[in-house]
């Protein structure tokens, strides 16, 4: 099966290996699966050797293509991962055809090293320094999160080292479970937490003062693309009228428009709704109970969806590396995050 999938475009084995943990879900959550993605492009690069009678500004695009559509194929790409693959191949084209390929290559492998640490973990850190420099995490501050965020996890512990006391109630759904391992870090941070499930948000949700959440994209309509159930805690929150803050790298800023989760979305296994326990990268248990024999009922459709679309409506503002904003005022921003990176180029 690998030898196949090879030679169907000249796969490195390194985006084949990473391809595989992507398709086992070893790899989860939008910045995580970027920064891995840069990394293996960054040994496709090192690697890379231009044919004869090519250059390489015009087909290492291409063979960065192929890379492109096998990761596709093992899991679909996340809006992050496509504005980093937009800069790479910018960076690509725009190289001087008089640079030699080995300083090429280095030039692009420092690009790709500058894309992770700026747009990803100093964007992250510039967050929290913005949330924490702006007072919207206070003394005695119930914080209410929602399945994994990375910037949101490492957000809480920062401010707990800071010495902030406030709680925080880690709000989670089936079939991924994905709260649990948020649930795991705070408390090992020292961090006191409440567990519960989202039917428990009517009965927690009193006693919150902010919910705090990560995205996998934001759309130019100001529409949130994350972890289907983020829409539910969004919109309990509103009714409750507790400020909804949005934690998001402006690198996930979308210029397109999403209105509901059905035009794109991805499907999951539908084993793991009929079964109790979290999913493994190595197996989904057998399902259980009464949708032990699901499938056989004609009738019965499962439906796992990973993400759900949260309308703006619903979120009171969005914190990026730039400050903090709207949701509706992201086309402003891409658009000045696409002249920048022009600039830059």
């Amino acid at each position: 099966m690998l030898a196949d999938l090879r030679a169907q475009g000249h796969i490195h084995s390194a985006v084949l290996t990473l391809g595989l943990r992507f398709s086992e879900f070893e790899i989860t959550g939008g910045n995580a699966r970027c920064m891995a993605m840069m990394k293996a492009f960054k040994t496709v690069v090192s690697d890379y050797v231009t044919p004869a009678g090519h250059s390489l500004q015009r087909h290492l695009v291409s063979h960065i293509s192929k890379q492109v559509d096998f990761l596709s194929n093992t899991r679909p790409l996340a809006a992050s991962m496509k504005t980093a693959i937009k800069y790479l191949k910018s960076a690509i084209s725009t190289t001087s055809p008089d640079v030699p390929d080995e300083d090429a290559k280095a030039h692009l492998r420092d690009r790709i090293d500058e894309f992770n640490s700026h747009r990803i973990v100093l964007a992250g850190r510039m967050i929290i320094k913005t949330v924490l420099e702006e007072d919207k995490l206070r003394d005695d501050d119930v914080i209410l999160t929602y399945s994994r965020s990375s910037v949101v996890v490492a957000l809480l512990i920062h401010a707990h080292e800071q010495g902030k006391k406030f709680r925080v109630v880690v709000t989670d759904s089936r079939p991924k479970f994905e709260g649990k391992d948020t649930l795991k870090e705070l408390v090992a941070a020292g961090i006191s937490c409440t567990y519960v499930m989202t039917n428990a948000l009517p009965l927690v949700i009193k006693e919150v003062t902010k919910v705090m959440l990560g995205a996998s994209a934001i759309f130019s309509n100001g529409a949130i693309l994350s972890r289907v159930g983020t829409a539910v805690v969004s919109m309990a929150a509103h009714d409750a009228q507790v400020p909804v803050i949005v934690l998001c790298e402006t690198y996930k800023f979308s210029d397109t428009a999403r209105l509901d989760s059905f035009v794109w979305n991805e499907i999951g296994n539908p084993d793991e709704l009929a079964q109790s326990k979290k999913p493994t990268s190595l197996m989904t248990p057998a399902p259980m109970g009464a949708l032990r024999d699901w499938r056989e009922v004609d009738q019965l459709k499962l439906l796992n969806l990973h993400y759900d679309v949260t309308p703006s409506k619903f979120v009171t503002m969005v914190i990026c590396e730039a400050g903090m904003i709207p949701s509706t005022s992201v086309p402003f921003a891409v658009t000045r995050l696409g002249a920048a990176d022009r600039a830059g180029n």
